[in-house]
């Protein structure tokens, strides 16, 4: 409650119903556009909550923990499988498809998961998206691990899958939609920290729960769900996105307004609006990134990384995971170098210098496999291995989360980025599943050489329609989003000041808007008032 100093009277401003004191200065029409103008500001109205969770709710803080759970249920539920497949190839000894289906199942699932993911959040709200991600994660990662059949097993997988790809999905639009402008490039990246690290713990946990009996694979699946028990907590305290709250808004507005006008133009969908010639080339781009991220062979490299350190010498029980833990750390260092430098070097420097330091190892690798032998390839191809991790971390594998929420208008973005996102999984998907089964017949070096020839084509593609900096950037934002979607973004971003409560950095604070009113209206004289 705030009290009007002049009346000594309360306003409820979890409500935004002012009390009869308004009423001396304003008619009900008046009073309901200042109700109207604090709703359209405010996206906690009738909220329950106390200010601190409030505040604690629209925190960037609060945003960023969860854009790192989320990074963790992608990495580790992706990566655990690696150290898990063989521990279940000797318990129920697979061929090499039904080591490729369990393999594909949470890809799947996280193609499945991303597209409908991203158009629930555009439906239901993003907070939603949120916990039915934490949920079928919990309930995946511990379901499938406590099945004995091998089949209903891998069903299982294919849910927890869901829930990684909604995670792709709702938690980096998240952070493009909450965080500061300016601070974007940093924040975004925190997904991808995470996934890495992700990556990491599951290397770790394979090599710890390496030698703890038949059913250790079971353990490595069951841990999965942790991360998904922190995004539920998150989920308690968590507002939901204003921008969101805006458009929802704007688009109760328009069927109103279409109402009232007997011949109004019909609404366009979704599929149409993303295929207007605006957004043609958008959709490109993102498309070649989606291409560039999984086609340039990161997931060959990190299922050939075993074979190279085994032919560099490096043999024994703990000689392959090992040094896949010692990648997957290389990984995460060069992930916190890009998170720490891309608002500073920019996102179309780090693009081209990774792709073009990506082709190159690629080439190498593949001319290694053709002229050399023994543990002279063996060592030069875990240098180029290294090479292609940190330039990999350093570009589009930390770019990609944010970039494609960037290029898009506002109206395009919530059906833009969803198609991205799947289009990268079904990749992701494609790769792993003949990967294996492909290299036997067209050989090692063959494989790369496509993959530095995939490389060379995105460089040259980007180099053409990739935008100039400063809209990838976003510094032109305010051109593009509209005036009410500046006026959401309020709530979290203090770089658009429109009132008080945008002074607060990181929170929306309701009392300022409700002094602010009280303030303005004390000011209002019986005859400016229409009878």
């Amino acid at each position: 409650m705030v009290v009007n100093k002049k009346t000594s009277k309360e306003v409820n401003i979890y409500d935004n119903v002012v009390f009869d004191d308004i009423g001396e200065f304003a008619t009900r029409k008046k009073k309901q556009d200042r109700i109207k103008h604090i709703n359209a500001r405010n996206p906690l109205v009738k909220s329950w909550k106390p200010l601190w969770l409030i505040r604690l709710g629209s925190s960037t803080g609060l945003i960023i923990t969860l854009s790192a759970s989320g990074g963790l249920i992608f990495g580790y539920n992706t990566g655990i499988i690696g150290p898990a497949l063989g521990h279940i190839n000797n318990q129920y000894h697979l061929n090499t498809i039904l080591q490729g289906l369990i393999v594909c199942s949470t890809l799947l699932g996280a193609l499945i998961g991303s597209v409908s993911g991203g158009f629930l959040a555009d439906w239901i709200g993003r907070k939603p998206v949120v916990l039915i991600t934490a949920i079928v994660t919990i309930g995946g990662a511990i379901s499938s691990c406590a099945t004995n059949p091998l089949s209903l097993a891998a069903s299982l997988r294919v849910i927890l899958g869901l829930g990684v790809g909604m995670s792709s999905a709702v938690c980096p639009l998240m952070v493009a939609e909450v965080v500061p402008v300016e601070k974007r490039g940093v924040y975004g990246s925190v997904f991808q920290l995470f996934i890495t690290l992700g990556l990491l713990w599951s290397n770790v946990m394979g090599l710890l729960l390496i030698e703890s009996g038949i059913h250790n694979w079971r353990w490595m699946f069951a841990i999965g769900s942790i991360p998904g028990f922190f995004m539920l907590l998150i989920w308690t305290v968590l507002n939901e996105s204003p921008v969101w709250i805006e458009n929802q808004r704007l688009k109760k507005e328009r069927k109103l307004q279409e109402a009232a006008i007997s011949h109004s133009k019909p609404k366009k969908s979704s599929i149409r609006i993303l295929m207007e010639k605006k957004n043609r080339r958008p959709l490109f781009i993102g498309v070649i990134l989606a291409t560039f991220q999984q086609l340039t062979g990161i997931n060959a490299f990190m299922y050939f990384s075993n074979l190279i350190f085994f032919k560099a010498g490096f043999t024994g029980e703990y000689g392959a995971i090992t040094c896949s833990c010692i990648l997957q750390f290389w990984n995460v260092s060069f992930t916190i170098i890009a998170a720490l430098t891309v608002d500073h070097l920019g996102r179309r420097p780090l693009l081209f210098i990774g792709s073009i330091i990506m082709t190159a190892a690629d080439l190498l690798i593949a001319l290694f496999y053709v002229a050399l032998t023994g543990k002279v390839q063996g060592w030069l191809s875990i240098i180029c291995l290294f090479i292609f991790v940190a330039a990999f971390a350093m570009s589009i594998g930390t770019l990609f989360w944010f970039i494609v929420n960037e290029i898009f208008d506002p109206e395009a973005k919530d059906i833009g980025a969803p198609i991205l996102v799947g289009l990268q999984w079904l990749f992701n998907m494609l790769l792993s599943l003949t990967f294996v089964g492909a290299v036997p017949y067209i050989g090692d070096s063959t494989m790369f050489w496509i993959f530095g020839g995939i490389g060379i084509t995105c460089v040259v593609l980007l180099a053409i329609f990739l935008p100039p900096e400063n809209i990838q950037h976003g510094e032109l934002e305010s051109d593009i989003l509209p005036e009410s979607l500046k006026e959401a973004t309020t709530v979290y971003n203090d770089k658009v000041e429109l009132s008080p409560s945008s002074k607060r950095k990181n929170f929306y604070n309701p009392r300022d808007d409700a002094e602010e009113i009280l303030e303005n209206l004390s000011h209002i004289s019986n005859e400016d008032i229409p009878m």
